[in-house]
């Protein structure tokens, strides 16, 4: 279980500060996938990070399985498994067995040991007939699945997974989900995602934040119920201003077509019809578009320790 209390995380430098976290309470649950969504900044990755010890927060507290990650840090990194964004975690020249092996070791497990387990793990991601080829010949999925065994090697209760289906093709998302299934029985699973889609098939919980705050939580179905009345119309491109721009969803010859609160559409509207509320229609209304990330490019994503982190 993970749970954070009034969380807080403030980065700062010498001509900028910014407050990822403001007052962040979280809870993840044992035995379920708890998503986190919400534009670019809102706060996601820093949160993983605090939660997984890669950074220190301001104020406020954060517990894995009843353990402080500031004074107990060395216990909690033994219940977690992380899997960033990045792939800079594996060694493209070591092969896929070779690269598990090693983190193995790094855990303390006897070689042989490490060794068998990176075998079995990688007949569970569907990577068996790969381990012995270089990482550098893997695909962008294969690798995603490949951080996933990584995370397993030391069998963590906790699973901590940054977009673990960005920039993977629909066949490989769906053996990740199918994976990540699986592996919720019995441990905490908190994913981020851009996919609402995916959030829906996985999550029993989902947090929307936005600019560092928890702006709304509950069950899909909760938090599209949390939308309102939702309609789509079709208006004429001089009829989209500012505030309807982000509920656009295509464009038709002569018309833009938006999907939104019936409140805001314009009397001008060619057409209108009620929808049924997506996920994707509640995420639009509650957490919008990111702002900008004034944070030079290596303190985003824990590209570099921060102030008040360490590596």
């Amino acid at each position: 279980m993970i749970e954070t209390r009034s969380l807080v995380k403030v980065f700062r430098g010498r001509r900028w500060t910014v407050e990822a976290l403001r007052g962040v309470d979280f809870t993840a649950p044992r035995g379920s996938i708890t998503a986190l969504v919400g534009p670019n900044g809102a706060g996601k990755t820093t949160l993983l990070k605090v939660i997984s010890t890669l950074i220190l927060p301001t104020s406020g507290e954060a517990y894995v399985d009843g353990m402080d990650v500031v004074s107990r840090a060395k216990d909690v990194r033994r219940v977690i498994g992380l899997v960033t964004v990045s792939d800079r975690l594996l060694y493209y020249r070591l092969s896929g067995v070779d690269n598990l092996t090693f983190y193995g070791i790094l855990y303390g497990m006897p070689t042989s040991y490490a060794r068998a387990r990176a075998r079995d793990l990688l007949e569970l991601v569907g990577l068996g007939e790969w381990g012995k080829e270089p990482v550098m010949h893997y695909s962008t999925g294969m690798m995603r699945r490949l951080a996933i065994a990584r995370a397993l090697m030391h069998d963590p209760d906790v699973i901590l997974l940054d977009e673990p289906t960005l920039g993977i093709d629909a066949a490989s998302s769906r053996r990740v989900h199918r994976l990540l299934g699986e592996l919720s029985s019995g441990r905490t699973i908190v994913l981020t995602s851009h996919l609402m889609k995916e959030v829906e098939e996985l999550a029993g919980s989902i947090y929307v934040m936005r600019a560092g705050r928890i702006v709304a939580r509950g069950t899909a179905e909760e938090i599209k119920a949390m939308a309102g009345r939702i309609v789509e119309a079709g208006l004429k491109p001089e009829a989209v201003d500012e505030g309807l721009s982000k509920f656009v969803v295509r464009s038709e010859p002569g018309l833009v077509i938006v999907r939104a609160p019936e409140d805001i559409i314009p009397e001008s509207a060619v057409y209108v019809r009620d929808v049924e509320p997506t996920l994707e229609d509640a995420y639009v209304i509650l957490a919008g578009e990111g702002g900008a990330d004034l944070r030079p490019y290596q303190f985003r994503r824990g590209g570099a320790h921060a102030h008040g982190g360490h590596v």
